[in-house]
């Protein structure tokens, strides 16, 4: 059986602000507008705990959602919806018919809980995927200097076993200071062998 509620609290949260729906059994509601700034969120943090809601309930809105819950998940049960399910329940239309709509399904007990990773799990996650961009980041830029050099005939990685070693970012540094080439690889002892003078 679903859990009964006196009242919940519905949230439509935005990238702004989050419209907020306090609604009780008997079918008074409240709504208030919050801005999703520290301020606002204590703001809404008091509002919810004032009115004594029994639960509250969002959508996973891209990450706006994740400062919400971490305020108050430790006080009161907070439940992320799948967003996809409640807009079919909803119908959405509005800001404030979106959260009374949320607060209403959340006191029916209508909405199934996505599962939210503790924060610690989230914060390693989100190391994970910025480590992993910036990786790709640097090989996109990588190829990119690959492909200017080989654009203007200067194909430095026949010289070198990797440009961006030490005698490669010496010749490219040279480059952009406007040395000759020839200057610049009288200068770079690595270029005077082989490849295998830049490995050594």
């Amino acid at each position: 059986m679903p859990p009964e509620y006196q009242v919940a609290a519905g949230l439509d949260v935005h990238k702004k602000f989050i419209q907020a729906t306090v609604l009780w059994l008997n079918g008074t509601k409240i709504q208030q507008k919050f801005p999703r700034t520290p301020d606002g969120l204590l703001g809404l943090k008091d509002w919810i705990f004032e009115h004594n809601c029994a639960v509250v309930a969002c959508e996973p809105t891209s990450d706006y959602w994740v400062c919400i819950y971490d305020l108050l998940s430790d006080q009161v049960p907070m439940l992320v919806g799948n967003a996809h399910d409640i807009k079919v329940l909803t119908h959405k239309k509005t800001d404030k018919t979106d959260s009374e709509m949320i607060a209403l399904l959340a006191l029916k007990g209508m909405i199934t809980p996505s599962r939210v990773m503790p924060r610690h799990h989230r914060d390693f996650q989100k190391r994970v995927r910025l480590r992993h961009f910036l990786v790709r980041k640097r090989t996109d830029i990588k190829n990119r200097a690959h492909s200017i050099l080989d654009g203007e005939l200067f194909h430095l990685s026949r010289l070198l076993s990797d440009i961006f070693g030490v005698s490669g970012k010496r010749i490219m540094q040279g480059i952009v200071d406007g040395a000759s080439v020839d200057d610049i690889l009288r200068s770079t002892p690595a270029c005077t062998g082989t490849k295998r003078s830049e490995t050594s």
